[in-house]
């Protein structure tokens, strides 16, 4: 039995005798991963600031939840007004 560390078990492939894959190598690529990106229009680039008191922020925070504040004042802006009709 060889030793522990002795790698001598292991077939040795010989360069003319490899096994080489039969379809193109677009296949074998890696394939992109993740979502598509948005097109240029659609994506959401622009920012508007906004100043509050501290008595509307806390309002607006306890309204909110856990949600983000900018999400659920935009949330609101697009279903419960019409200013971007």
């Amino acid at each position: 039995m060889p030793k522990k560390n002795d790698l001598s078990i292991f077939k040795k492939v010989e360069p003319g005798n490899s096994v080489k894959p039969s379809e193109p190598k677009s296949i074998l690529a890696p394939k992109a991963v993740g979502r598509k990106a948005k097109k240029p229009e659609d994506k959401e680039s622009e920012i508007v600031a906004l100043k509050l008191t501290r008595a509307e922020l806390a309002k607006l925070e306890e309204k909110a939840g856990l949600v983000p504040k900018s999400t659920y004042l935009k949330h609101i802006l697009r279903n419960k007004t019409d200013i971007f009709d």
